[in-house]
């Protein structure tokens, strides 16, 4: 919103209704002082833009409350029961595309529209839940929804060294249902990764995949919010946005322990080097969420050729078992079986857990595995072998820090106005990349992220498969300051395996939390880093 003085104002038209609520903002400066409002009308024009702002608070408002109320209820599904409610037997054809895209996470959105550019090709993306709505753009709900029928649900199997807080040991699983996928309900938190592990993934025998093959990729997605940008490094004229968290204050507190200590403090860590602190950086555009939905799908969706069909559950791959070759998928919508096919790829971007399952269940994987299920076998491959996970442990600590609190109200208007603590998820402001075993490497086995409580008094619910103790704990806590270690370069590994030859039941997630004991070593040494810390304040 443009403020230009006390008496100026501006306004956002509204381009669909409130059961869309996607606004076009249009910043129209007025020089709103006495002599202009004592003309005729002016007085009822500036009520009447009042009232909109008004309007519209209230209106996210009411959003808000209705989800936290929901969640409150709501009990994540245990399988996808809910997408065969009476089915009908027979199939249906769906008709015959060029490339038909499984799955509208971050890489679906992406790869579907960029295809849709090329007029001539005929674009189908297939995906299980629905649209982003207006409650996925506000960042600071990110985890509530998590407890909604905007996340799969899934949870890992009973883990032996972690997962302690969690009823039978089960870690919660989030993974995004709907437009967006993940990217539509995660932190946003935007990291590239490192330029080693890209190096050695060219290195394995993986040509295309250097830092330098990637990096002009990087550079023509992003737009990059900042007043000091290493246009080496960096983009600005791409379709996703992200920015810098303005959280200073609390940032120049923790950047001078840390310079006590000999730490680096970076400008950007996605740039030349990444070894240091810096504040974190987020796929944040006007305060809003930015994620494959509403970076590439939503803009492209008129394309005549290019058909987006949400709540499609993909049962099964169809391929040719002699030739070897995928020529379409099957899948049921709104109660009804279909079958679509491809004149050219089928491109399976189901995400971590889905994409694998699919596979099995469409007879490529492990022939022990499929046997054990009697799925015939098309080509026998380690599917759901060396599931990798950046799993993350939580210090908190309780602080004494004042804060202004700010009422839901209040948080909304700034949030309309692209500021204040909605537009942050949690209230996440810095990041740390340290390497605990080589103090020379440019490459960091350890993240650290650095939250504090946010200053809005508005509780929800999280996940409902907290143990009671956890529960407990957290609400004796307080206001926290914490602090969250990401293993980058985990030993242990899990496995994602079949519960059965339906599609209706959840797959296996074994992430072996903590299983190399070199991951414990690891840990330990981050949280010694972490000590040096604490001993500043």
């Amino acid at each position: 919103m443009c403020i230009l003085n006390d008496n100026s104002a501006d306004m956002c038209s509204i381009r669909k209704s409130f059961f869309g609520g996607w606004y076009e903002c249009m910043k129209i400066r007025f020089s709103l002082d006495d002599e202009t409002l004592d003309r005729p009308g002016a007085r009822g024009f500036v009520k009447g833009i009042v009232d909109v702002t008004e309007l519209k608070v209230t209106y996210y408002e009411n959003l808000i409350k209705r989800a936290i109320r929901k969640a409150e209820q709501y009990t994540l599904p245990k399988d996808n029961s809910a997408h065969f409610k009476n089915v009908k037997r027979d199939i249906r054809d769906f008709g015959e595309f060029d490339f038909i895209i499984v799955g509208a996470g971050s890489s679906g959105s992406v790869v579907s529209t960029r295809l849709s550019e090329v007029e001539s090709f005929k674009i189908l993306l297939l995906e299980a839940g629905g649209w982003d709505d207006d409650l996925t753009t506000i960042p600071y709900f990110a985890y509530l929804l998590q407890q909604s029928e905007r996340n799969w649900g899934y949870y890992t199997t009973p883990q032996k060294n972690g997962c302690y807080g969690w009823k039978e040991r089960k870690c919660a699983y989030p993974r995004g249902k709907l437009v967006g996928g993940s990217g539509s309900i995660n932190s946003m938190a935007y990291v590239r990764g490192n330029r080693g592990d890209y190096d050695n993934w060219a290195a394995l025998g993986n040509p295309g995949w250097s830092f330098d093959d990637v990096l002009p990729y990087f550079k023509k997605l992003e737009n990059f919010e900042s007043d000091n940008i290493d246009v080496d490094f960096r983009g600005f004229a791409g379709p996703v946005n992200s920015v810098t968290n303005m959280e200073q204050d609390y940032f120049d507190r923790l950047s001078s322990q840390l310079t006590e200590i000999g730490f680096d403090i970076v400008e950007d860590y996605n740039a030349k080097q990444q070894i240091g602190a810096a504040r974190n950086q987020l796929f944040v555009q006007l305060g809003k969420r930015v994620s494959g939905a509403t970076a590439y799908v939503r803009p492209s969706i008129t394309r005549h050729n290019f058909n987006v069909t949400v709540r499609a559950l993909v049962t099964r791959i169809l391929i040719n078992s002699s030739q070897k070759k995928a020529y379409g998928v099957e899948f049921i919508k709104d109660g009804q079986r279909f079958i679509a096919k491809a004149r050219k790829e089928v491109i399976l971007s189901a995400g971590a857990i889905n994409t694998p399952q699919l596979l099995m269940l469409s007879g490529i994987g492990p022939s022990n595995e499929l046997k054990k299920h009697r799925i015939p076998i098309i080509m026998d491959l380690p599917v759901g072998k060396q599931l990798k996970d950046h799993y993350m442990v939580t210090l908190s600590y309780t602080s004494n820090t004042t804060k202004d609190y700010v009422t839901l109200r209040e948080a909304i208007s700034d949030f309309l106005d692209g500021k204040g603590v909605l537009t942050r998820p949690g209230n996440r402001f810095a990041f740390s990349f340290i390497n605990t075993r080589d103090e020379s490497s440019s490459i960091p086995n350890i993240e650290i992220a650095y939250d504090h409580s946010p200053p809005l008094n508005l509780s929800f619910p999280f996940q409902s498969n907290f143990t009671e103790e956890n529960l407990e704990y957290k609400k004796q806590l307080g206001d926290t300051f914490s602090i969250d270690i990401f293993l980058l370069h985990p030993k242990s590994s899990g496995t994602l395996k079949l519960q059965s030859k339906n599609i209706r039941d959840y797959p296996l997630i074994n992430n072996n939390v903590l299983g190399d004991v070199e991951d414990i070593k690891v840990y330990h040494d981050a949280i010694q880093f972490i000590t040096k810390i604490e001993k500043r304040n």
